[in-house]
């Protein structure tokens, strides 16, 4: 009798948790599909899509970019999966407790089907990981409750409740095989048998086999009941918690925007006569990919460890960002929301007139003022305790879009800087709402072509005495189009690395042409700050301008990594289609071909440390180009940064933040010139520099090497002047 009330109970259970998740996760799907469509496709390539879930979600690629974290994470997801195949049978076994009183055979376990030597290597695997994933959890636990790790700070009650259903769950399968094994023992069974099949639960039987046999049943059940509990319970949490990244980390790796440009919002369609408002401020205004980010993420903090925004003691973390805009929509907005959709998320046709006129409960935009000395208002993470589910106006204006949270999540969740932007875009475009710095930047921009506001007129006054052709006067065609950017032609420390690269390019031989007058800024900053209006207005006339002059020239090349990104991911989309390199591209390719005309007499003894551009380095994932001009230098000793490469720490201009004031916590570009200037170290008789590759770089290191007082000792040097100081016609 008791086999048939155990089934019908185990039958129960499994039954009430499996409806209880399903709800669950067909509710999260709703939200999730409450969101835009995306602009792109998600669902091409699918060996390529499949294969890189394969890499990232079972070969950990980015996970073991933290050695020590990714190894318990290799415990926790095998153990996941090795230790599923004894739940199952836990709960065949339970289900089918009935056939021995009622058709008078066993009830239903691997045993009965498979021969003993996998049965040996089953029990031996969920021996062995069942002990490894518990003390995994220790270690997890132990780190959370230590305080030492940053990036977990601060702990997490969700984070810790799901490692203590782990530990839990694997102490009660060792109280369950432990008592299994003990009556093992004193019906006959070899201990030395078990120590090799069972090891670690031969151990506890050990421990066990003293208790008189009834006891021994008793705790066998017992533990049977917990286990399962556990396992089940476990089972209806996971869709109410973090861990739901278990079902959607997967999903989120296969759609990731493979052919969008990196970390931009949605599209704004101008020519649209229907469109009603320009960017975001509601949560269903996302796209669903976006709104499916938030789900996935795991809240490894990963993304907050490198935000430089964050690190800097600004309230900007990437996590509570992704954070905020899943609560808005599931504890704040989403019911309301789903009122106007079906079952699947789907806008019902009888109710889009009614959802035009939804206003959202709780804005998902905070503009509350608060006081950043006031412990009760402002956290020890410098977040602000009172804005829950929203993104406070600091936050959003706070991030440099350098993308470091991008290269950094396991998941590929790449939303955190487009989902910001959009929000800007909102504020900017339908409110007239931003920092007051930036007004004449918009200004600029509007009415000059270029953000510092100098006249149109004005832009070929840097080459002003040198031999050096204009598109408009070309003749034939040249090789190169010479892209300058605003701050090349307009800011005068820019201009220094335009006449040098001018000089090196004369000296190899390069036929190359500028836009002169006819160029504008590529709109990058206006994009980033939010304005995606005046970018489109700029974007339309460039390519308008390039158009014109595309039979006089073969690729184009500039000495700014954002208008390279510009032109090389965002211009495609207004019919721009030529190659595009970054100065520092087309000198390595010039010193490969020995095209430069280098003085190996001139041995210039210099140290330098090199600051990778976010825009380069991670948007572009160029690395390599700089430091093989560096190797090419006579008398150059490099030194890396320990954060550098596709792990650079920002400068601090991205985003739009070269207009801004700092007004919380540590200058972002402070904080990067420390991290060169220890790495230089003292002086050895040799002189010093830092050497960059954009003119944002090189303004915020230089401001950054001034607030140190050591503008003196250490110089800040694009690339190609420390190439055109060792020209042999120097």
């Amino acid at each position: 009798m008791y086999g048939i009330i155990k089934s019908v109970v185990v039958l129960a259970m499994l039954a009430g948790v499996s409806w209880f998740a399903a709800t669950k996760f067909l509710h999260i799907y709703a939200m999730i599909r409450a969101g835009k469509d995306p602009d792109e496709k998600l669902t091409d390539n699918v060996g390529e899509r499949a294969m890189k879930v394969v890499r990232l979600v079972f070969g950990h690629k980015k996970v073991m970019q933290d050695p020590y974290a990714g190894l318990m994470h290799v415990f926790f997801l095998y153990g996941f999966l090795i230790l599923g195949i004894g739940h199952m049978e836990l709960l065949l076994t339970g289900l089918t407790t009935w056939f021995p009183d009622v058709l008078g055979v066993s009830a239903l376990s691997y045993g009965t089907v498979l021969p003993a030597p996998l049965m040996h290597i089953y029990h031996l695997s969920q021996d062995f990981m069942a002990g490894a994933v518990v003390l995994m959890s220790v270690i997890a636990l132990a780190r959370r409750f230590s305080g030492q790790v940053d990036r977990l700070m601060p702990r997490s009650l969700d984070a810790e409740i799901i490692l203590w259903f782990i530990l839990f769950l694997y102490i009660t399968f060792f109280i369950f095989e432990g008592s299994k094994n003990a009556m093992l023992m004193q019906g006959g069974a070899m201990a030395t048998q078990l120590h090799w099949y069972v090891p670690l639960s031969s151990l506890v039987a050990q421990w066990m086999v003293g208790i008189d046999a009834n006891t021994l049943y008793y705790i066998h059940e017992a533990g049977y009941w917990a286990h399962l509990s556990i396992f089940l319970g476990f089972g209806a949490y996971v869709p109410t918690s973090k861990h739901m990244h278990l079902v959607f980390a997967g999903p989120n790796i296969y759609l990731e925007k493979e052919e969008a440009p990196m970390g931009l919002p949605p599209k704004i369609d101008f020519m649209d006569e229907n469109l009603e408002k320009y960017g975001i401020d509601r949560v269903d205004e996302y796209d669903w990919k976006t709104i499916l980010d938030t789900f996935a993420c795991t809240e490894c903090g990963r993304c907050n460890a490198v935000c430089p925004a964050h690190t800097t003691g600004k309230p900007l973390q990437p996590k509570k960002v992704l954070h905020d805009i899943k609560d808005n929509l599931r504890e704040h907005n989403g019911v309301d929301i789903l009122k106007f959709k079906d079952a699947f998320g789907r806008l019902k046709d009888d109710q889009k007139d009614a959802f035009k006129e939804y206003e959202p409960k709780v804005p998902l935009i905070n503009r509350d003022e608060f006081d950043r000395d006031n412990k009760d208002e402002v956290k020890e993470d410098g977040t602000y305790a009172k804005v829950q589910g929203q993104i406070h106006l600091d936050e959003l204006w706070g991030c440099t879009t350098c993308a470091a949270c991008i290269d950094a999540c396991p998941v590929l969740i790449d939303s955190v800087p487009g989902s910001l932007i959009g929000l800007r875009q909102s504020l900017v475009m339908m409110e007239a709402s931003f920092p007051e710095e930036l007004t004449p930047a918009f200004k600029g921009m509007e009415t000059q072509g270029n953000p510092w506001g100098i006249g149109q007129d004005k832009r070929e006054d840097w080459i002003e005495g040198e031999d050096v052709k204009t598109m408009a006067n070309v003749e034939g065609e040249v090789e190169y189009m010479f892209w300058v950017g605003c701050a090349g032609a307009t800011d005068d420390r820019a201009k220094k690395t335009q006449k040098a690269l001018v000089k090196i390019l004369k000296a190899s031989g390069v036929d190359f042409a500028i836009l002169g007058c006819e160029e504008k800024c590529t709109g990058d900053p206006a994009r980033r700050m939010g304005n995606e209006y005046v970018f489109d207005a700029l974007a339309q006339e460039n390519a308008a301008v390039i158009e014109t002059h595309k039979d006089k020239f073969k690729k184009i090349f500039t000495a700014c990594p954002h208008c390279f990104n510009s032109l090389k991911h965002e211009y495609p989309a207004y019919g721009v289609k030529h190659e595009i390199m970054h100065h520092t591209q087309l000198l390595a390719e010039l010193m490969k071909d020995k095209r430069i005309p280098l003085d190996d007499k001139k041995k210039i003894e210099e140290q330098i440390t090199l600051h990778d551009p976010c825009y380069m380095s991670r948007y572009n994932e160029e690395v390599d180009a700089p430091r093989a001009i560096l190797a090419g230098l006579p008398g150059i000793e490099t030194k890396e940064m320990p954060r550098s490469k596709n792990k650079s720490f920002c400068c601090g201009a991205g985003g739009g933040r070269m207009w801004m004031e700092e007004h919380i916590g540590k200058r972002v570009n402070v904080e990067r010139t420390e991290e060169a200037l220890v790495t230089l170290g003292k002086k050895n008789g040799k002189s010093q520099a830092v050497a960059v590759a954009c003119p944002f770089c090189m303004t915020m290191v230089t401001d950054g090497t001034k607030a140190k007082d050591v503008e003196e000792d250490v110089a800040v040097k694009d690339i190609a002047e420390l190439v055109a100081e060792r020209l042999a016609t120097n």
